[in-house]
């Protein structure tokens, strides 16, 4: 018996494993490995340790592998019998299995004919004729209390779909806490019942809609509209009948992006609102519910714990959409799903956006998730990808932040004559979200308070005079700020035209430069201006030639602003985006050793993306 230290990769087949030829020796089919009281058997590629390879006494297997053993524990003992035979290995009578990368008339054939070692879990296996991965899920095994089971010609394979796979979950986690194979000790009980994650998570009827609380936008109206249609079975059929498959194919997901206080939260909950009342969807599904979580909500300082709550946020919303059918909403969905390129980026943050992409794989019918971000430029190429549908929403232009005055102002008494055109002009610069905010919000209502409680007030006039008073009297910030925090990332807007032209618009507008070396402020800083003071002295008192040059340069090289009071405040560019567009209140990590050479599959294709992704999670 071997005792080896696990190396988790996502580059390999999760059937197979590799250990040094000299351990187990060059003819070696099978191995059983026993950690955490779990056994479980694998196809074994011997490596050539002959040369310089580095893989000693470690074993190299694909980081799902790990769920088998209910996590890999660094203070036990990895033990690896190399002894194993296929005759070992049970004969699965039936497999229920859910696919949706590889078509099971490919994948069926492949894993009768390799006598394929099925195990509890997603599966990894090579696509065919490719150097890709793709991934498949084994929900349920017979018999059960084996963490393995070798398929043959008899087996009686079963694909099911997203739903069903819901179902059967709880009965494959049950079954995979008994032994890799038939033992004296009969199946071994769980090591011990993971703590339920609580998440908040409570659903609404939508109240906003387009017509009423929506003010402009009619592009995004049209593609909430088009969205909303194939849900429709009628409208679906017929798209298919005239125009084919391609046509009809919706995806069940949307991300929003723009400058923050714009109104992403509140098209989210219109497009909830327009599913209930005004198309046929509760007529297919049933009631239409409205679901909203932040995702700095769902983060947490606790390892594993984030990804833990994703799973447990997508499985309740599933619950809710059950009876009926559900529209998800994601805001800040951009901190859940971060670029796995990003070197900077930690293992657990990886582990978060994989937690997320296993999620997005299997969204049922009934369920519409929605995303919204200031910052897709930050989001894994993968993820942007399963979102299929991407809204650009633009900050308002003078009308329709006319309709934004108009709508706040509209119940209130004595307002009849106020100029909506002249306070729209004026607004030019500000987000909807500060207006109801900042020249709306709690201030106003202070005034209102006191002139009449306190003797010695006058009654207010709200009419267009006194709100452009108070507008005057406030400076626009949102988006100063957030031009201040993507000024520097300008090239990563390449992939999201719309935003990188209004981000242009807006830093000409402000007197921002662009670029990497661009800094926090619009000018010289203070340091560059003494600097270049102390090089022109310098030249003149050093007798240079004569120009106040000298041979210092020009004291632009460095080009690295000190900053002013609006770079870098991204938190608050952040939580204007809770606002709505007519103003309502806003309010050892072993995949990454270099054992060998390990490829980081999935950086730029689906396959390896999804649940398998990237750091182990």
């Amino acid at each position: 018996m071997l005792n080896l230290t696990p190396i988790l990769k996502r580059d390999q087949p999760t059937s197979r494993i590799k250990i040094g030829a000299k351990k187990v020796g060059p003819n070696t089919d099978i191995v059983e490995i026993r950690h955490n009281d779990r056994r479980a058997f694998f196809y074994v590629d011997p490596v050539d340790d002959s040369i310089v390879d580095g893989i000693g006494n470690k074993v190299r297997m694909h980081q799902n592998v790990k769920t088998v053993f209910g996590g890999i524990d660094r203070g036990k003992d990895f033990l690896v019998d190399p002894d194993a035979a296929k005759r070992d290995v049970v004969e699965c009578s039936s497999a229920k299995i859910h696919t949706s990368e590889v078509p099971p008339e490919e994948l069926e054939p492949f894993l009768r004919e390799n006598d394929y070692l099925l195990h509890p879990m997603e599966e990894v296996v090579p696509k065919a004729n490719s150097d890709e991965l793709a991934t498949f899920e084994v929900a349920a095994m017979e018999p059960t209390g084996y963490n393995t089971l070798r398929v043959t010609h008899n087996t009686d394979l079963e694909f099911i779909d997203a739903g069903e796979l819901r179902e059967l979950r709880a009965t494959r986690n049950a079954a995979s806490h008994g032994p890799g194979a038939p033992g004296p000790g009969g199946p071994e009980e769980a090591a011990g019942d993971e703590e339920e994650v609580q998440v908040s998570l409570e659903p609404k009827k939508p109240t906003v809609s387009f017509e009423e609380d929506v003010a402009g936008l009619p592009e995004v109206k049209r593609t909430a509209e088009n969205l909303l249609a194939l849900f429709d079975p009628d409208v679906r059929d017929e798209v298919v009948e005239r125009y084919g498959d391609e046509f009809a194919s919706r995806g069940n997901s949307m991300l929003l992006y723009g400058p923050p206080g714009c109104g992403k939260t509140l098209i989210s909950e219109a497009i909830a609102y327009e599913a209930k009342y005004n198309s046929n969807i509760e007529d297919s599904y049933g009631e239409v519910k409205f679901l909203e979580i932040k995702g700095s909500d769902v983060l947490s300082k606790y390892s594993g714990e984030s990804e833990k709550r994703v799973e447990a946020i997508f499985e309740k919303a599933h619950g809710i959409a059950q009876e009926g059918f559900a529209v998800l909403f994601f805001d800040e969905v951009d901190t859940l799903i971060p670029d796995r390129g990003d070197d900077s980026l930690q293992r657990h943050e990886r582990s978060l956006t994989n937690a997320f992409l296993q999620e997005m794989n299997e969204i049922e019918d009934n369920l519409l998730v929605i995303g919204a971000t200031n910052m897709p430029f930050t989001i894994d190429p993968a993820a942007t990808r399963r979102f299929p549908i991407q809204q650009f929403i633009p900050q308002p232009n003078e009308e329709v932040m006319a309709e934004v005055w108009r709508k706040h102002l509209s119940a209130m008494s004595g307002t009849e004559g106020i100029d909506y055109d002249r306070l729209g002009e004026a607004s030019k610069g500000y987000t909807p979200a500060e207006i109801a905010d900042r020249v709306l919000g709690s201030e106003l209502q202070r005034e209102f308070v006191e002139s009449v409680y306190q003797p010695d007030r006058e009654p207010i006039e709200p009419n267009t005079d006194y709100f452009l008073e108070r507008l005057e009297g406030t400076d626009p910030k949102t988006i100063r700020q957030y031009v201040a925090s993507v000024r520097t990332q300008i090239d990563d807007l390449e992939g999201y035209p719309e935003l990188r032209r209004y981000v242009e618009e807006q830093a000409e507008r402000l007197g921002m430069r662009l670029g990497p070396g661009s800094g926090s402020g619009s000018g010289p800083s203070s340091l560059e201006t003494l600097l270049e003071a102390g090089v022109n002295a310098s030249g003149s008192n050093a007798g240079g030639d004569g120009d106040g040059d000298g041979d210092g340069g020009d004291g632009d090289g460095g080009d690295s602003d000190g900053g002013d009071s609006d770079g870098g405040d991204s938190d608050e560019s952040r939580d204007g985006d809770s606002s709505s567009a007519v103003g309502a209140d806003g309010g050892t990590d072993e995949s990454g050793t270099a054992d060998d050479g390990v490829f980081e599959f999935g950086a730029d294709g689906d396959t390896g993306d999804d649940g398998g992704g990237s750091d182990g999670r």
